[in-house]
């Protein structure tokens, strides 16, 4: 004997019967679309290129400087709505924003204050690849 499935659509107020392997197959319909829309996003750790400008930057105590960070993919294509970070190697030197999401160019801004005098680097960071800009702490 098949089992029968009642399903009751609101629209017509009708009632369907489904036999076990209609019953089957719309499952398995379902099952692929709800998987198929929570598909995890690509990965970009190979594609993605970097660019940081300026690739190096003079800084004095007090100031504050913008520099670009461009996420690009392998056809060279703006990345839009990722998330760079960047750190500072020595934060006694110079500090940067922590974090920024790049636009629908792919560009994200990021803010250095320069702190006290030495070198530091600002290392970004983005889908699994990283590029580094020198920060030199000039004199006022």
């Amino acid at each position: 004997m098949t089992r029968l499935l009642l399903i009751f659509i609101r629209g017509g107020n009708t009632v369907k019967l489904l036999n076990q392997r209609a019953q089957y197959f719309s499952l398995l319909w379902l099952g692929i679309i709800l998987l198929s829309s929570c598909a995890q996003t690509p990965r970009y750790e190979e594609e993605v290129r970097i660019i940081v400008s300026p690739h190096k930057l003079s800084v004095h105590s007090g100031s504050e400087d913008k520099v670009f960070v461009k996420l690009l993919d392998r056809q060279e294509g703006p990345l839009f709505g990722i998330k760079v970070t960047a750190t500072s190697t020595s934060p006694t030197v110079a500090t940067v924003t922590p974090e920024a999401l790049t636009d629908p160019v792919g560009k994200a801004i990021f803010i250095v204050h320069g702190i006290s005098p030495g070198v530091t680097n600002i290392i970004f960071s983005a889908a699994g690849q990283k590029a580094s800009m020198e920060v030199v702490f000039i004199g006022h």
